[in-house]
């Protein structure tokens, strides 16, 4: 499990940012294609995640082959507010962090209820 509060730092600081998000899969772009989700977005929803949101942790394959330790979060988001809302669309968000010698956001999923 990653620290959430550390990377929702990193992002409000402005150390992790829209250059350091990696899409890793095929399907995550089209899903990013799909909702019309914009990296911004994806931090922003990052920065709304609360720890209650987590659901598990897996091995994830990536472009290239490569196996990320991930973390899977779920959280209801308005996207009209940009605020997390009980009513509001379902995001299912899957990432790893690389740290070597450069920080990056691995996005393996994000996408609405499907």
């Amino acid at each position: 499990m990653f620290d959430l509060f550390m990377l929702q730092a990193l992002v409000a600081d402005g150390e992790l940012t829209e250059d350091e998000v990696w899409v890793a899969t095929d399907r995550c772009e089209r899903d990013l294609e799909n909702e019309r989700w914009s990296y911004e977005d994806v931090l922003h929803m990052l920065s709304c995640l609360s720890p209650a949101d987590f659901k598990k942790a897996e091995w994830c394959q990536v472009k290239r082959g490569e196996v990320y330790p991930c973390d899977v979060y779920q959280l209801h988001f308005d996207f009209e507010r940009r605020v997390r809302n009980a009513r509001g669309l379902e995001v299912y968000m899957k990432f790893s962090v690389t740290d070597d010698g450069q920080l990056s956001l691995v996005l393996v999923s994000c996408h609405g209820s499907r």
